[in-house]
């Protein structure tokens, strides 16, 4: 009889037990949390309380492990949003409005953490423990062979830590000097501010809003999504020292500081937020189990646990979700106790990160005060990143081919092909250039309420 342990149940460690069901006899997810069956943040989750938009490429995933769940989603209140009447304001202007590929599923985390427990909850072979401390990994011989809670040996064939960016199980092995793979830190020390608005369908002329960051302008953001129960979530975010604060004085003055006024039009008008919450993001940091010469055998880490990147692109969770997929194509391929598991693993999964993490650490860098190591061409790629991003303006073919690569359903060379490039181009001739958006869209006047 096989068996695995996942480390925390947070939304990599749920999808992770999921993949491992239909290879594993016997799967525990360990929670140190108390869970609840509803929508509420968990109290070791704090960026839980902000915003959150499942990408494309984690949806598909998740409708394919849990048929239907798109549906029951959407009957709780998630809302699918699409480019068709989408406000993306970025290097001084809107993105084309029109098919961007299909469209995304926007709730808050906490709902899509509700749904996909009760799913797992349904699978025979796994079992959720909450309030369940893992103290640290068992390693003899060389392999790990389970956990230790509360000084007693739990024996797994594999444990995977889905515990987080602070993972404790990281630690331990590191501190030990038994697993201590090479980590790179990009600091970016983001700030965020979230919280709700009543939604009405005459609140602007849209279904989505965001403002994104236009260097060397702007490095402040916002965006305004629809989520369950009727509201607006809002969240606003400053780099580098630029907090947004959290009185309704200190975000509004902050979001009257984005280059679209549009976000603060509708503060003013449905405002102020409610559930107000802030977050601080220092660094991204990647744990690179792939370059370790000697892995565990028996272990493996996935979700932020092995790598964590600044939040505002919204890739984490997808990103998670294609590990957890990884994951589940190497068990099945080798069985769980294969000691070339980890290995085999963990160069998928580097595969997998290499994408958002040049995203997001790529845009990072945009700001001079950013620190970290800085791979071999980003400013060259940043500086055609801004151009497309330009010419996405008044192509929605540009704007869609964008949009694919950030839901990582299209690799980033994408954006590299002939029939890109060669718009982005024709973009810059002077002549041939089409007419953006002038303006911002309407919101409508302050509510009486």
């Amino acid at each position: 009889m096989t068996s695995a342990i996942v480390v925390g149940a947070s939304v990599a460690g749920l999808l992770t037990a999921r993949v491992l069901s239909e290879h594993v006899d016997e799967v525990v997810v360990m929670e140190r949390e108390g869970l609840t069956d509803d929508a509420s943040p968990r109290g070791h989750v704090p960026q839980g309380r902000h915003l959150h938009l499942l990408l494309t490429a984690g949806l598909d995933r998740l409708v394919a492990w849990f048929p239907g769940i798109d549906d029951e989603l959407t009957a709780m209140g998630a809302v699918w949003v699409d480019g068709t009447r989408a406000w993306v304001y970025q290097a001084g202007g809107y993105r084309a409005q029109g098919d961007w590929g299909r469209p995304a599923l926007s709730m808050t985390r906490p709902l899509l953490e509700q749904v996909v427990r009760r799913r797992i909850a349904l699978l025979p072979n796994v079992n959720l423990e909450d309030g369940v401390v893992v103290d640290r990994v068992d390693v003899s011989e060389g392999q790990v062979s389970g956990v230790v809670v509360e000084g007693a040996l739990r024996r797994a064939d594999l444990v995977v830590d889905c515990s987080g960016r602070s993972s404790r199980i990281a630690h331990q092995l590191r501190s030990s000097a038994i697993l201590a793979p090479p980590v790179t830190r990009v600091t970016i020390d983001c700030a965020y501010a979230s919280g709700f608005l009543p939604r009405s369908a005459d609140d602007f002329e849209g279904t989505f809003l965001v403002c994104g960051t236009s260097p060397p302008t702007s490095f402040r953001g916002g965006a305004v999504l629809p989520v369950e129960g009727s509201r607006w979530m809002v969240t606003l975010a400053g780099v580098h020292g630029d907090a947004p604060g959290t009185s309704p004085e200190e975000v509004l003055a902050f979001a009257r500081g984005l280059l679209s006024p549009a976000v603060a039009q509708l503060v003013e008008r449905a405002g102020p937020l409610s559930s107000d919450a802030s977050y601080r993001f220092p660094f991204s940091q990647r744990r690179h189990y792939e370059m370790v010469r000697r892995l565990l055998p028996g272990f493996v880490t996935l979700g932020d646990a092995a790598c964590s990147f600044n939040p505002i692109y919204g890739q984490g969770m997808a990103c998670a979700a294609l590990q957890a997929g990884a994951l589940g194509e190497t068990v099945r391929e080798l069985g769980v106790a294969s000691a070339e598991l980890p290995r085999r693993f963990h160069r998928r999964a580097a595969k997998i990160i290499d994408a958002p993490w040049a995203i997001a650490v790529g845009a990072d860098f945009l700001h001079p005060q950013t620190v970290g190591p800085k791979a071999r061409g980003t400013d060259q790629v940043n500086r055609y990143v801004l151009r497309l991003i330009k010419a996405s303006h008044t192509s929605v073919e540009l704007a869609r081919s964008f949009n694919l690569v950030l839901n990582l359903v299209e690799p980033t060379r994408s954006l590299a092909r002939p029939s890109v490039v060669a718009r982005v181009l024709a973009s810059s001739v002077p002549g041939r250039r089409r007419q953006a958006r002038i303006g911002h869209p309407r919101v409508g006047p302050p509510s009486s309420v």
